[in-house]
Parts: C-alpha cells; sequence; structure tokens
C-alpha cells in the first residue's frame, strides 16, 4: 500500500466527519474544505509518527505539509529520504 494510500484510508475511516459520496482524492483541500480540523491534525500526526516511525518537528506543522492528502504524502517522504 503506498503512503497517499495509507493516509486516505486513515483519513477515510477515522477523521472524515460527513458522508461523502466520492472518495477523497489527492489535492482535495483537507483543512480549507472543514474535512480535518486541529484536533484531526494532531490525531493524523500521532498515527502518521507511529505509522512511518518518525517525527515531526513543530516547524513542519504548517498548513501547507497538511492541506492534501499528497502534501502529507510529501511530507513523509521527505522524512523518510532523511
Amino acid at each position: 500500500m503506498s503512503t497517499k494510500e495509507i493516509i486516505r484510508e486513515f483519513i477515510s475511516c477515522e477523521l472524515l466527519h460527513d458522508t461523502r459520496e466520492t472518495p477523497l482524492q489527492d489535492e482535495d483541500q483537507l483543512i480549507e474544505s472543514g474535512i480535518i480540523d486541529s484536533l484531526g491534525i494532531m490525531t493524523l500526526l500521532v498515527f502518521l509518527e507511529e505509522k512511518f516511525s518518525l517525527q515531526i518537528s513543530g516547524e513542519e506543522l504548517i498548513p501547507e505539509n497538511f492541506g492534501s492528502i499528497a502534501a502529507i504524502s510529501n511530507l513523509i517522504d521527505r522524512q523518510l529520504s532523511q
């Protein structure tokens, strides 16, 4: 399963507060559209750190890194390559 698929599945199963007729897309705006809120970001952060065995610094906790599945995946890929 790819990083994007893992992230999509977690958000869909654990954080999605509305009932969507279409699945989340890589570029869907998660924060702007209200799919996830600040508590959701923290829940997602804990999941990502545990799932991928990494530590995301406070400097990286910016909306640009959590705005979409693609952005989150890019953040994780950068972390894993370091």
